[in-house]
């Protein structure tokens, strides 16, 4: 069983531009970014997490990363994939890296 079976994929917009012929603008697309590998768990009874204003919310998913992953912040999407299956797309509620031996996000 692999530790880290699945990929973490930051989506951002890519920058427009303008048509050189037309002069129109060319809207942004949504760009995947690898970011890890990692491993999705779906959430079980008790998924209610704070974010980091405060407020509680229920989650759907923890993902956990390797040690040392660079931050997400929260409210980033992002897409989990299973080679290409997608078997989550969402927004980051919280992010955490407390010293553990891993790092965690809830979507």
């Amino acid at each position: 069983m692999t530790q880290y079976p699945h990929d973490l994929y930051v989506v951002s917009n890519t920058e427009g531009g303008t048509d050189p012929e037309t002069g129109f603008p060319i809207p942004s697309e949504p760009t995947e970014v690898f970011h890890c590998k990692c491993r999705e768990r779906a959430a079980g009874p008790g998924n209610i997490i704070a974010k980091e204003s405060g407020e509680v919310v229920n989650y759907s998913s923890k993902v956990v990363m390797p040690n040392g992953t660079e931050k997400i912040s929260a409210n980033t999407k992002i897409l989990i994939k299973n080679g290409d299956e997608v078997i989550l797309s969402g927004d980051v509620i919280r992010f955490s890296n407390a010293p553990q031996l891993h790092c965690r996000l809830w979507v």
